[in-house]
């Protein structure tokens, strides 16, 4: 199940509750909080969780009709609707890293929507609802999801190593006094 880092962020513990209200223990499989994703488990049949159809973000056009899912307040099984209202967009993660290449949507992202799906007109899945920007602090303003294209990336490291591993140079600072 992919969600946000920062639904789990801290938790000792998590529970799943599927569209049947049952509830489920999930476990943590690995998380990667500069792009504010994560992936749990939880053990059901295979048919208790008919995966979602992958759609792209590379394709995404302004004007674009999205519909976001989630449980804003608590209210589960929510649909808002609205547009693509912007591409490429540039917000924080939880950890102060910048996220570029945000979808931006006036469908409506609430506290609770967070790690819910952003799909196109045909149910397809191209982002992962994240945050909302609010000025006035208020459930009012401006949606962003992280793009399914960066999901379909990440997950797979998530599921197979529990984490993003970065490549690096090896390279380290030597001290100015150092001859």
């Amino acid at each position: 199940i992919v969600t946000n880092f920062h639904v789990i962020q801290g938790a000792n513990a998590a529970r799943v509750t599927l569209a049947d209200q049952s509830t489920h223990k999930a476990s943590l499989v690995g998380a990667f909080p500069d792009r504010d994703l994560a992936v749990l488990k939880i053990d059901v049949p295979t048919e208790k969780l008919p995966p979602l159809a992958i759609g792209t973000s590379r394709d995404l056009v302004v004007g674009q009709k999205v519909y976001a899912i989630g449980n804003p307040f608590g209210l589960d099984q929510t649909l808002t609707t609205g547009i693509v209202s912007a591409l490429n967009r540039e917000i924080d993660s939880a950890n102060q890293r910048s996220i570029r290449g945000v979808i931006q949507t006036d469908a409506a992202i609430n506290p609770g929507n967070s790690g819910g799906p952003l799909l196109d007109s045909a149910g397809r899945l191209i982002g992962v609802n994240t945050a909302i920007y609010s000025p006035s602090g208020a459930s009012a303003g401006i949606g962003f999801a992280i793009p399914v294209d960066e999901v379909n990336r990440i997950v797979p490291q998530l599921i197979r190593d529990g984490r993003v591993v970065r490549p690096s140079l090896g390279v380290t600072a030597a001290n100015e006094s150092v001859h």
